[in-house]
């Protein structure tokens, strides 16, 4: 419109006029921006109704919290030259298999079945876990080779399990004594405050040398002595006993004390015990051993157990399984992991507690472990130790970072746990101390 046309129009048409036009040019703009959005979205494979090139709102908005109509109140742009990191939510259903190194009746594979339900219900169906027992793939002392060679993507057991690859092994789940004369709390605190972590990836993936990702997921002690046919009073009672022990660790400071350690699964206890292989067993915990059927075999339980003050199992990730999956998805493994530590911890006193009642209910009877026992299995243990140090670097190097940690953590913690202690001792006074 040139100047003579322009006055030649009554003020307020001009003005009515100008409106129309901005109207008109804002409401292309804004066809353009959400049709090339459109587009974009498609060229990407992905759906234009439900996604954004920068993982930003349903339709076009940013993703630094950008207004549902492509706009962004930080200043972000759609243009990908943002250096945030780009999230996306995928639509890829990862279905794997777990098999646990326990069986099906066992409180701990029920808890890994719930970690399972966890991560699909997180992930709305994108991780889906069938959880297996003990022997449904392969055998209990077998699965660290079955995660390695991806037979299971993913295996539940105890890394002590793997003494007879790397001694070390088990100062990561249950070492005799806390290995450094740690508490269950403070061996998990050491794992993710002290260093503990990065030595147990480099436990599988350099000392072992196998193509796996470790995480602590069940802490399930201290577990008790065990069981046996005669009451025992001294050292002397189990010397030459056969006794179904964890391999490891603390099968040999068993066999130093002079008692005939004996390594087997969950399953062949029972049988063994009845067939007259061995005259004693401990297994897990007061209410895992009911489940396994202990208490109908033997009448004599000790719970104080030196052997593995300490019990946390463990998830066996195939690392190259674990590196495919997006990084929404490791996460939530990684938190669904840690919520079931929290979760096992609140199950052992519920279900320990209960389980001790029953036992003592129905005639099984119930000891404290005799005081020698305490110095002369720390004596055993503390030999065992040393000599191990001096044959392999990396098992001395894992005990002297836990050594480091349990100087800095426990004199604070034995102080402040006597607190429990002491209080527990004056509402339960004729409780503590003495045989339950």
């Amino acid at each position: 419109m040139n100047d003579s046309s322009e006055s030649r129009l009554p003020r307020v048409g001009r003005n009515h006029l100008l409106r129309v036009l901005a109207l008109f040019l804002t409401a292309v703009m804004v066809a353009a921006a959400c049709t090339g959005d459109a587009v974009s979205n498609q060229d990407a494979g992905g759906d234009s109704s439900d996604s954004s090139d920068d993982g930003g709102s349903d339709d076009g908005g940013s993703d630094d919290g950008g207004s549902d109509d492509g706009g962004s109140d930080d200043g972000g742009s759609d243009d990908g030259d943002s250096d945030d990191v780009e999230l996306q939510q995928g639509t890829e259903v990862f279905e794997f298999t777990v098999q646990t190194g326990v069986p099906a009746s066992s409180v701990y594979h029920a808890e890994i079945i719930r970690w399972g339900e966890r991560l699909d219900t997180m992930s709305a169906g994108r991780l889906k876990a069938e959880v297996v027992p003990s022997g449904a793939v392969v055998g209990a002392l077998e699965i660290l080779d079955a995660v390695d060679t991806d037979i299971v993507p993913v295996g539940m057991a105890w890394s002590n399990y793997w003494a007879g690859k790397n001694d070390a092994a088990a100062l990561f789940s249950n070492p005799p004594v806390g290995s450094t004369g740690m508490d269950q709390a403070s061996s998990l605190a050491w794992m993710y405050d002290g260093g503990g972590l990065e030595l147990y990836e480099r436990l599988y993936t350099e000392e072992i040398g196998v193509n796996v990702k470790p995480l602590p997921v069940c802490p399930m002690g201290p577990d008790p002595f065990g069981w046996f046919a005669e009451p025992i009073t001294s050292v002397a009672d189990v010397q030459g006993l056969p006794f179904r022990s964890p391999p490891g660790l603390p099968g040999l400071t068993f066999n130093r004390l002079g008692v005939e350690a004996i390594s087997m699964g969950g399953g062949d206890i029972v049988p063994s015990a009845q067939s007259g292989i061995i005259n004693g067993a401990e297994w897990i915990s007061p209410a895992d051993d009911r489940a396994l059927g202990l208490s109908d075999v033997w009448d004599n339980y000790y719970l104080q157990g030196l052997h593995q003050s300490t019990d946390i199992g463990e998830l066996l990730f195939n690392l190259d399984w674990w590196d495919a999956l997006p990084a929404d998805l490791r996460e939530m493994i990684l938190v669904t992991t840690q919520a079931t530590i929290v979760q096992c911890e609140n199950l052992s006193i519920t279900v320990n507690a209960d389980a001790v009642a029953e036992y003592q209910a129905n005639g099984i009877n119930i000891f404290n472990t005799p005081p020698e026992f305490y110095g002369a299995f720390i004596d055993a243990w503390n030999d065992v130790a040393a000599e191990l140090e001096a044959a392999d670097p990396f098992f001395a190097e894992v005990r002297a970072s836990q050594q480091a940690y349990a100087d800095r953590v426990m004199p604070f913690r034995l102080t402040i746990t006597e607190l429990y202690q002491q209080i527990g001792e004056t509402y339960y006074p004729e409780k503590v101390g003495t045989n339950p």
